[in-house]
């Protein structure tokens, strides 16, 4: 079956987030105004609300399209069978290898979410919660299996790995010496490591 022919109105979208994207990488979330995306996506003030109620919708829609491509995969893999620790260590290489397609939306998000209002960051909130809580219950079902120490605080472990994975975008480049499978599992050995049951 062809795919159906996208739309005047799915391109206007496309173009408004990929503009936004753009110049929010380039010269931040508030030196860039509401007009500037308008004019870069090539569209009228009446496309934009069409589609978005604020300027504060598309931070909040990058973060949200990497974040529900991390925790759909993280959840499966939570409720999965087999060796905790081989299941976490997919999680983290997916995180890895989701930098080369997402690096931008994660960049602008880490850089600019200063700028979300209260209301918003708890949206990006709870779904940050849901990811780790998915991380954790590896963790726990470690522990439990004498696979990591049980004395750790699996919260406090949790969020160490995670920060680690998480920074890396900052310095991790896909096409550099280490593929991203060899490189998750080489940071995923050095903090777990630690947590090995002595």
């Amino acid at each position: 079956m062809s795919r159906q022919a996208r739309s005047p109105a799915d391109d206007t979208r496309t173009n408004l987030l990929n503009a936004a994207l753009r110049l929010f990488g380039e010269r931040g979330y508030h030196a860039t105004s509401l007009q500037d995306v308008i004019h870069a996506a090539g569209c009228s003030k009446g496309a934009f609300y069409h589609y978005f109620d604020s300027k504060e919708d598309l931070l909040l829609l990058f973060h949200d399209t990497f974040i529900d491509h991390l925790l759909e995969y993280a959840e499966r893999m939570a409720r999965e069978s087999g060796d905790p620790l081989e299941r976490l260590l997919a999680i983290l290489r997916h995180h890895l290898e989701s930098m080369s397609t997402f690096h931008d939306h994660m960049a602008v998000f880490h850089n600019e979410a200063r700028f979300l209002t209260h209301a918003k960051f708890r949206l990006v909130q709870v779904k940050r919660d849901r990811y780790e809580a998915a991380v954790r219950s590896l963790v726990q079902e470690a522990q439990a299996r004498g696979l990591l120490r049980a004395d750790l605080d699996a919260k406090l472990f949790s969020l160490a790995v995670l920060g680690v994975f998480n920074w890396a975008f900052r310095w991790y480049r896909p096409d550099g010496p280490l593929p991203p499978d060899e490189m998750a599992a080489s940071l995923f050995h050095m903090v777990v490591e630690g947590g090995r049951p002595r």
